[in-house]
């Protein structure tokens, strides 16, 4: 037992160095801006931005108390950091106790700990790790129920966590309810009808308890039908998710072509091992249960409902896959099949890992690094002027003295995802238009992405009709680049 509790002592280690690292350099994106900034604000204000958003507040909650402890970027970090370490540690939990084999729950452990996707969203500074984390809780708590078949009344503990952790995931994310819905679907393939009932009553309760979140939904689903770009999935979709759950995404030529042959295969190879044991293991049908439904459930609703299918939302399904290659591994080490697969994801890991700690491109720009140059720069006669809210945002953050504006979305566009009450709640607008915006300015610093007039001249074969404004009254005096994000210097001639 020391040695078992020594090898986890080495994963969790692993798991955190993999997630501190650049923590206060890699560059942060719109989202988690937009995060920090509402958290920021009073708790009123919270719940009337995520109301009138499509995100539930808890998470922004926590995150509101958490930064009365500081603000530095990687302090800001690492909240979501403890708790995706949290993850790991839970995912062990989850696959010891269900296949009673502690290696399959150290494997399941080590392939959290060092997994790109899980590193990605444990640095991000969005409510994802809290949701895998409540959402591994419930699947723990329910695997307890299911193999302890016992009544309400002897493990009572069991279905309070339950109830709190399904709580907990209702209101930090509103896909959790695929999550939630897993155990019914289980349950009802297994015919177990007494476990069924009581398991619809602690759904029933859970469902209660979020009410105050679930009345405002249909308003949020009404916004999303026309203000998020995320397009239907299909087939490349599916196959990008499956790519994720192994590597990262995006990645670069060779790189990108082995790391997707090296997770076809790896997923051909668990598929088939499980396959060959899941007769008479009901523990594989539970993990296959929990890594199938919720990303298939959401896939359906996305021809109903958009955007649904993002692999973000079905984030705890991954750890559902890790805990089965981790029992394959386990198992089909001395056959050497458990040797190839985790050789595999460690490989698959080394190609993409650096990759993505590395990326500072859209929608991770080098922000800090451009609006730190700005500062040197602006005076009061000077306006740093944003495209959109995507650079205004991260700038913001970086930079929040500093003399700035952005423009608005096209009015119904599929860009237009901030809604009037989340910016009142944020205290944040945006500019009428571009004459309004530089008014008695005499120096503009234009602030945009390369890839925005990359579209214009791919899609109308024309010009950025902001860009063509500004040329046309004022005169351009300098450009920079800070990788594909673009400043432009106008001043009156």
């Amino acid at each position: 037992m020391k040695q078992h509790q020594k090898l986890l002592g080495g994963v969790m280690l692993l798991s955190a160095v993999l997630r501190v690292l650049f923590i206060n350099t890699r560059s942060i994106q719109y989202d988690d801006a937009f995060t920090y900034l509402l958290a920021s604000r009073s708790p009123a204000e919270i719940i009337a931005g995520t109301a009138a958003d499509t995100m539930p507040p808890l998470f922004y909650f926590i995150l509101h108390f958490w930064l009365f402890l500081g603000r530095e970027l990687w302090f800001v970090r690492f909240l979501t950091v403890l708790i995706s370490l949290g993850c790991v540690y839970l995912a062990y939990r989850l696959v010891w106790e269900l296949t009673d084999n502690p290696k399959a729950g150290l494997w399941t452990a080590f392939l959290v700990g060092i997994s790109p996707l899980q590193i990605y969203h444990a640095q991000d500074i969005r409510m994802y790790a809290l949701l895998a984390f409540s959402e591994l809780a419930y699947a723990l708590f329910f695997s307890r129920i299911w193999r302890n078949g016992e009544g309400l009344r002897d493990h009572w503990g069991d279905w309070l966590g339950l109830v709190a952790s399904g709580a907990v995931a209702m209101y930090t994310h509103n896909l959790a309810v695929f999550w939630i819905a897993v155990p019914l679907a289980f349950l009802f393939f297994k015919r177990d009808w007494r476990s069924l009932g009581k398991v619809l009553l602690a759904v029933g309760l859970i469902g209660l308890i979020s009410l105050p979140w679930l009345i405002k939904i249909p308003g949020q689903v009404e916004k999303i039908q026309t203000a998020f770009w995320t397009p239907r999935p299909g087939l490349v979709e599916i196959f990008q998710s499956i790519l994720m759950f192994t590597a990262t995404l995006p990645l670069p030529q060779p790189w990108l072509m082995v790391c997707a042959v090296l997770s076809v295969q790896i997923l051909a190879l668990v598929g088939f091992e499980v396959l060959k044991g899941i007769k008479g293991e009901d523990a594989l049908l539970f993990l296959v249960s929990f890594a199938v439904l919720p990303p298939a459930l959401m896939f359906v609703i996305s021809y109903l409902i958009r955007p649904v299918f993002v692999t973000r939302g079905f984030l705890a399904a991954s750890f559902a896959y890790y805990g089965l290659a981790g029992w394959v591994i386990s198992k089909g080490w001395k056959r050497h099949v458990g040797k190839i697969v985790a050789v595999g994801f460690v490989a698959a890991v080394i190609l993409s890992l650096p990759y993505q700690l590395s990326f500072a491109e859209f929608p991770r720009s080098p922000f800090r690094e451009a609006v730190e140059e700005l500062e040197k720069v602006s005076n009061a006669e000077s306006l740093v002027l944003h495209d959109n809210k995507l650079s205004y945002f991260p700038c913001y953050f970086f930079a929040p003295d500093l003399r700035q504006a952005f423009l608005p979305d096209q009015p119904g566009s599929i860009n237009d995802t901030l809604a009037a009450g989340t910016q009142a709640a944020l205290g944040i607008f945006p500019e009428e238009g571009i004459a309004e915006a530089v008014e008695g300015i005499n120096r503009v610093y234009f602030v945009t992405f390369e890839t925005t007039l990359q579209n214009y001249e791919i899609l109308d074969d024309s010009t950025y009709p902001t860009l063509d404004w500004l040329n046309s009254h004022y005169q351009l005096v300098n450009e920079q680049a800070y990788n594909d994000l673009l400043v432009f210097t106008f001043e009156h001639p």
